[in-house]
């Protein structure tokens, strides 16, 4: 595709990456604000470091895979995991230079027999390290390992929670996963909502689902007077609307 789109030949990983940064810009300039990752679905979310030989030689076999293939009308590409690695630490350089955010998928997938071991958001951690310059967005709150989420979220400075999909998953499970968070972690970081949807009808009820167990767990820190009602009303808004218009 990325062929077609800029009139190119790919024959190298340097012509690929090539591309990758053009497109990458030309999106920054029309208006993308952040990036997303779901090769979760795909494999464990750990990406280690790589040469660029390395990576360099695997990719020049999965493209001759992949001439083959073509006589067959197959031109898909397929890029084993060390070079998947060594792109995604690219993807993650270029996102710090740029000051781009990056959302990855963690915890529970959509579907059954998804390996929630391949998701502990832990695995991401070399990446927090060694780009500090991105905002790392962790959906899905990485149900179930929420506590290992606030802990990352406490522990680095770049690392933010989002609660998207979590109250469809379980409701009780995201009102005691707030509930940590404001225990752990600067209310600054948590993004309380996200519809998770395509149907409208049903991110307005993913959204009445929130806001009560957003109330039900700052009514609880309330009533414990760990928080007063006018911080609580500062803290469903910052959560629901503040947070979430600023990391964009």
């Amino acid at each position: 595709m990325l062929e077609e789109t800029y009139a190119v030949e790919i024959r190298s990983l340097s012509d690929w990456l090539e591309v990758f940064e053009r497109e990458l810009d030309e999106n920054l300039a029309n208006g993308i604000i952040g990036l997303k990752s779901v090769i979760a679905y795909q494999r464990p979310i750990r990406f280690e470091e790589v040469s660029f030989k390395d990576a360099a030689i695997v990719f020049q076999k999965a493209l001759k895979e992949r001439t083959e293939k073509c006589v067959y009308g197959d031109k898909s590409l397929v890029l084993p995991k060390v070079v998947q690695d060594y792109v995604m630490h690219l993807i993650m350089s270029a996102a710090n230079e740029r000051g781009v955010f990056v959302q990855f998928h963690t915890g529970l997938l959509e579907g059954n027999r998804g390996m929630l071991s391949n998701l502990n958001p832990e695995l991401l951690e070399n990446l927090f390290l060694k780009y500090p310059g991105v905002k790392f967005d962790l959906f899905h709150i990485g149900y179930p390992y929420w506590g290992v989420t606030a802990a990352l979220a406490r522990t680095y400075p770049n690392v933010f929670i989002d609660m998207c999909w979590s109250h469809i998953i379980s409701p009780i499970s995201s009102r005691n996963a707030l509930s940590e968070f404001l225990d752990a972690v600067p209310f600054n970081k948590i993004s309380g909502f996200g519809g998770d949807y395509a149907i409208v009808e049903a991110i307005y009820g993913h959204l009445k689902m929130a806001r009560e167990n957003i109330a039900r767990v700052l009514e609880e820190k309330i009533s414990e007077k760990t928080v007063k009602l006018l911080q609580a009303m500062m803290i469903a808004e910052r959560i629901l609307h503040n947070n979430p218009k600023k990391s964009s």
